[in-house]
């Protein structure tokens, strides 16, 4: 193979091949020569995602993280390579007094992997939905090894490339619309799941961003609402740290441990429980004032995928019936943990998504969304309860998002995307008839 792309030699033994391209002509050269890469070709970025869209069995798996470099910036808008990761250009924008327009709760993941999927965040009303509604401009490989450029210009073009998950082609460069840097403050309350679903309704309308901590066994909830900040007073960042480490590193590591070391339910269940609400607690109302996005965005122990303490899995549904989301999942984690003897060690979170047409298969096409993202430290029990939690999902018009996601029927799929999924996949055919990019999870779920 020409150029410098660094690349392991197959064996008879070895599955899954790994290349690892550092520029558009070596990607290329890789999709084309289909005997020395065998099909099919994922893209993987940080690696951090739902390890179902990257699995290739006797394929090739395409290393992105040799393409991380930022391009430029320029008249409000940053150009950067797809495997260049979050934390690393909300850095190199901050430095500029720049920053995205959104916040985007994955700071680990690559840029390529945010705008080619789903992202989760506590936007506000003029705020990127998700991270691929800022793209403005993309340059793709294609099955055939053709090189492509689209610029804002090319609006059906970047319909069908966001959140594709790379089946239309290999995204290699990504054009962002940036802004200027701008602070926000966090108000917060405590709640019970009956009073929070009372006021769905208003938390669906507010311009401020919405971020719910729900706590099932506790029949307790934590709002937190963020404003943008008029002045441009100092302060907070300390604060923030602390809630960095509290939330994504303490708390965590204490679910864990005593979840290890005391077997005992009634004791273990409670401490776990009171601890992480007033944990939150204790963060939201005390330890934050001001905020960025920069500093939420590059904090050092947010972590997702395999280096993360705990296993995330994420659904949407629609606003209007998010209200009986909450009753019911009150009432099944309750039940599951009663006949099963598991249940979700961390509070789940919950994220207000404004509607979104963006993207042919944005998840809030349609109407507005609430996120709801489990987490749990336990390993032992959780792939079955997400089984369950698929099913639940299904009876309230939940909507699947293929890398948050997991372990869910392929049924659901046109449920939740209707007309738009079989207009994707038709294209799809189309623009790769051989299924280069086609892996057995994409096969199932997209086809």
């Amino acid at each position: 193979m020409a150029g410098n792309a660094s690349h392991r030699a197959p064996r008879r033994a070895r599955r899954t091949l790994r290349a690892r391209p550092k520029t558009a002509e070596q990607i290329a050269e890789i999709i084309q020569d289909n005997k020395r890469f065998p099909s099919p070709v994922r893209p993987a970025g940080a690696g951090s995602g739902n390890p179902r869209c990257t699995a290739v069995q006797h394929g090739t798996r395409l290393d992105m993280s040799g393409m991380n470099r930022l391009l430029s910036i320029d008249r409000g808008e940053v150009r950067v390579q797809a495997g260049m990761r979050l934390r690393d250009l909300v850095r190199e924008l901050a430095a500029h007094g720049l920053e995205l327009p959104g916040s985007i709760d994955q700071p680990d993941r690559s840029i390529g992997g945010l705008v080619c999927g789903g992202t989760l965040g506590c936007g506000g009303r003029d705020d990127a939905p998700f991270l691929s509604s800022a793209v403005c401009g993309l340059s793709v490989v294609t099955a055939r090894g053709e090189i492509r450029h689209f610029d804002s210009r090319d609006t059906r073009a970047l319909a069908l490339f966001r959140q594709s998950y790379g089946l239309l082609g290999t995204v290699f460069q990504v054009t962002l619309r940036v802004r200027k840097a701008r602070k926000h403050t966090s108000r917060s309350r405590k709640t019970s799941l009956a009073e929070l679903a009372n006021i769905v309704p208003n938390l669906t309308r507010t311009p401020a961003g919405v971020k719910l901590y729900l706590f099932p066994h506790r029949d307790r909830a934590l709002i937190e609402l963020r404003e943008t900040r008029d002045d441009d007073g100092q302060g907070g960042r300390f604060g923030w740290r602390i809630y960095d480490w509290l939330s994504n590193h303490f708390v965590p590591e204490f679910a864990h441990s005593v979840g290890r070391l005391i077997r005992v339910p009634q004791l273990r269940d409670p401490l776990i429980d009171g601890f992480s609400e007033a944990t939150q607690v204790l963060v939201q109302s005390r330890l934050r004032d001001a905020n960025t996005n920069v500093w939420e965005q590059t904090g050092k122990f947010r972590r997702v995928g395999p280096d993360a303490r705990s296993r995330e899995c994420a659904w949407l549904f629609p606003a209007s019936r998010f209200g009986g989301v909450l009753f019911a999942y009150r009432e099944f984690s309750r039940r599951y943990y009663k006949v099963n003897r598991f249940r979700c060690d961390l509070p789940a979170i919950g994220y207000r998504i404004l509607q979104d047409r963006h993207a042919l298969l944005s998840p809030s096409f349609k109407e507005p969304l609430f996120a709801l993202n489990l987490r749990s430290t336990a390993s032992h029990g959780w792939d079955d309860f997400l089984l369950d939690f698929g099913r639940f999902a299904a009876r309230f018009s939940g909507i699947p998002v293929l890398n948050l996601s997991s372990r869910f029927s392929a049924d659901l799929m046109p449920a939740a995307y209707g007309q738009r999924l079989e207009k994707f996949r038709q294209t799809r055919r189309r623009a790769d008839p051989d299924n280069r990019f086609l892996n057995q999870y994409f096969a199932e779920y997209i086809g």
